[in-house]
């Protein structure tokens, strides 16, 4: 009789520790996170689509590119970098970047990438939902990479002015927050 209560109370501790361990609320991650800088070194990202997404980055500002080099945020050289580049003649013309494909993202590719960032807080002990997670803006998808800038209830950036040059392309940030590469695990 003490054996069947001790195997008992041995089944109930496991079906408890199982049903505890188990939270419904929390779904798998299907992606990470990588810098730009990251997903190029790693060959997910050639040296033009890091520049067709620097083309999307700053046609979201909506300012003309000469905007750039004349308030001094960036060269006028590393500006022609970018909306420029020389055709068969070798004469300088404007560069038209690839249209993005997709346009804009899918519902479920969203919110896998707001899945992704959701699992990510909560394993430094934030409390989100996925509600929290905002995609800012979306530059395109190059090789199954997604360009985008992201944030989060509560988010908090540096107001500090940076400068990234990745594949000989400069990207300013007015803050800390960059744009990331959210790739799909395989």
């Amino acid at each position: 009789m003490l054996k069947k209560l001790i195997a008992l109370g041995v089944l109930f501790i496991m079906t408890l520790s199982c049903f505890s361990a188990c939270d419904p609320k929390v779904e798998i991650s299907k992606g990470a996170f990588y810098s730009l800088q990251e997903a190029y070194d790693n060959g997910w990202l050639t040296q033009g689509d890091v520049k067709d997404i620097a083309w999307y980055y700053y046609d979201g500002w909506s300012c003309d590119f000469e905007y750039l080099w004349e308030n001094r945020y960036m060269t006028q050289e590393a500006v022609e970098k970018i909306s420029h580049e020389l055709n068969e003649s070798g004469e300088l013309v404007e560069y038209t970047p690839i249209p993005k494909n997709p346009e804009t993202l899918d519902a479920e590719t969203e919110k896998q990438i707001k899945q992704t960032r959701v699992n990510e807080l909560r394993e430094s002990g934030r409390k989100v939902k996925l509600k929290d997670v905002y995609i800012l803006s979306y530059y395109g998808t190059y090789n199954g990479c997604v360009a985008l800038m992201r944030a989060e209830k509560g988010s908090l950036f540096s107001c500090a002015e940076e400068v990234e040059k990745i594949a000989d392309v400069l990207f300013w940030y007015g803050s800390s927050n960059h744009i990331k590469i959210w790739k799909k695990n395989n």
